[in-house]
């Protein structure tokens, strides 16, 4: 009896060793993620640290912009960026890093590019604008979201559905890109 007990625990013992001797260690990871689904503080988007097993996301915890910019650049901890990188610059996010001939250890105070998420979805900016607030229109080519042609370009981020998250190494692509002007116009008009 004790033998059965023991040949069926097994399994389970080697899972909670993480595969040790198996070969097969699976171990799961945190990212950084980016929603185009409103989020916190009445953000058009929302920022996440995205815990993954085997490519499936089993957990999300919303952050803020804030603490996403500290984090991202290294200089708050973070499960998501251990090794404190800057991976603003790692990933070429330009507009979030400090400019100048000699910038290796500044750091932004602010990412600009989120103020120019929201339009990824939407056509006009769905709130009231603030008094001397001035939005801009979106560049979503339906007025209630991207259109067909739109989302298959967000697919390359992970975004297959408007609820999906963009993760690790995709949110900062996605980040860059909505900073680029030539693909903010492909983005817009298609070509």
């Amino acid at each position: 009896m004790h033998r059965l007990r023991l040949f069926l625990l097994l399994p389970l013992l080697l899972l909670h060793l993480g595969g040790r001797g198996t070969g097969n260690a699976s171990f799961a990871v945190n990212r950084f993620g980016i929603s185009l689904n409103t989020g916190l503080n009445n953000q058009l988007y929302t920022i996440f640290i995205v815990k993954e097993f085997e490519g499936k996301v089993i957990q999300a915890d919303p952050i803020t912009r804030e603490q996403f910019v500290l984090q991202a650049q290294g200089l708050v901890a973070s499960r998501a960026n251990p090794d404190k990188e800057n991976l603003f610059r790692k990933y070429q996010v330009n507009a979030c890093v400090a400019e100048g001939a000699d910038t290796a250890n500044l750091f932004v105070a602010d990412c600009p590019v989120f103020d120019d998420l929201w339009k990824l979805r939407f056509w006009d900016y769905p709130f009231r604008p603030q008094e001397g607030q001035h939005p801009g229109k979106g560049w979503a080519e339906k007025r209630e979201a991207p259109s067909p042609r739109q989302l298959l370009l967000l697919t390359e981020y992970g975004i297959m559905h408007l609820n999906d998250i963009a993760r690790g190494e995709n949110a900062f692509h996605l980040l860059r890109d909505v900073g680029d002007s030539s693909w903010v116009d492909n983005y817009r008009k298609g070509y």
